[in-house]
């Protein structure tokens, strides 16, 4: 519509002007003509104006092009940036994680850490994928320790570079455990989401916040490592054991890095002779 309107008006200006040089040699033609200029002299104004205009639309559109083009590219290096931050606190969170691992291992002789890879999705499943192996010595049957140096699982297969880990709560776990105040022995078996602790006569005091280790007894864990403490007891004088729950010490949901005790070889005994 306006590009219509603008062709009617130079249209217009155009006749005027033939019109002024036409009547030029007329004695009357300065009345004319200044009667045609003041008529035309609005129209090319406003002509000039509507070119403005369209120019400033057309370096503005151009302006906010690049404009835009900056801000996308403003956009990809923030977001490079916040991932390189991100990427370095991780880095930095494990390696603090790391560290705390082997500090709190103390004394227990040959070690690795090594990341979470992968966690089974298996409902009743608690299985780790670690990203450690045989090339590290990891081999099945050696204690893996969480945060504290606290016990929350054991390598069950590995290969080269990878090892798998059963976690104490997984439903086919089931480690021998002594409880600290009164060195009683118990089975420690998980269901798929929390700690039991069997095989305990329901005579022996048993208190909540009472702290379960593991046990020597048949070679299979070194003694001594902590696993959690007991939540709730329930003793019942018509059965023979008491049902006692067991609190880990440790969130399984949110094992990051992990120790594996390299240098146990499990179903040792005292002299060393691996037992048959």
């Amino acid at each position: 519509m306006t590009g219509a309107r603008n062709l009617v008006w130079l249209s217009g200006a155009f006749v005027a002007a033939l019109l002024l040089l036409a009547l030029s040699p007329i004695p009357l033609a300065g009345d004319v003509e200044s009667r045609a200029a003041a008529v035309v002299a609005p129209v090319a104004s406003a002509l000039r104006a509507t070119t403005r205009s369209i120019s400033d639309v057309v370096l503005n559109a151009g302006q906010l092009g690049e404009l835009s083009r900056e801000n996308a590219s403003l956009r990809q290096e923030l977001a490079r940036a916040q991932a390189e931050l991100a990427a370095a606190r991780e880095q930095h969170t494990g390696s603090e994680e790391a560290g705390a691992l082997q500090q709190a291992a103390g004394q227990l002789g040959a070690r690795v850490t090594a990341p979470v890879l992968l966690r089974d999705p298996a409902p009743g499943r608690q299985m780790l994928l670690i990203g450690r192996g045989t090339a590290d010595g990891v081999r099945p049957g050696q204690p893996v320790l969480g945060p504290g140096a606290t016990l929350v699982g054991i390598v069950t297969a590995s290969d080269e570079h990878r090892a798998r880990v059963r976690l104490l709560h997984d439903s086919d776990s089931a480690v021998t455990g002594v409880l600290q105040p009164s060195r009683t022995q118990g089975s420690l078996a998980g269901d798929g989401s929390g700690l039991r602790f069997d095989l305990v006569a329901a005579t022996v005091p048993v208190a909540s916040g009472d702290l379960v280790l593991t046990s020597a007894l048949g070679g299979l864990l070194p003694p001594g490592l902590l696993i959690g403490r007991v939540a709730d007891v329930e003793a019942r004088s018509e059965e023979m054991f008491a049902r006692i729950r067991v609190e880990p010490l440790v969130d399984y949901d949110r094992l990051e890095q992990l120790l594996v005790l390299t240098d146990f070889r499990p179903g040792l005994t005292l002299t060393g002779e691996a037992t048959r």
